[in-house]
């Protein structure tokens, strides 16, 4: 990894709130308060692009939330 390609990482909220709240949910849970905190985010438009990244180059399913949408919401927005 390269440092300065994942810079944007550190402004992220996730990283200063607990993790769980961005993996995927179970039936009947919500993904309301990690949306809410990706809302106000300074690097949403980086984290989405990352997760589009990874899936281009895994070609796998990016699980949980990345840049305030689940995977089911960025499939359909592709």
């Amino acid at each position: 990894m390269t440092a300065g390609r994942y810079a944007w990482m550190a402004s992220a909220l996730c990283t200063q709130t607990d993790p769980d709240l961005f993996t995927d949910l179970k039936p009947g849970g919500s993904s309301h308060t990690a949306r809410r905190i990706c809302a106000h985010c300074p690097v949403q438009a980086a984290c989405t692009a990352h997760a589009a990244m990874l899936e281009t180059h895994d070609g796998a399913r990016v699980r949980g939330i990345w840049g305030g949408a689940t995977s089911r919401q960025r499939h359909r927005a592709a």
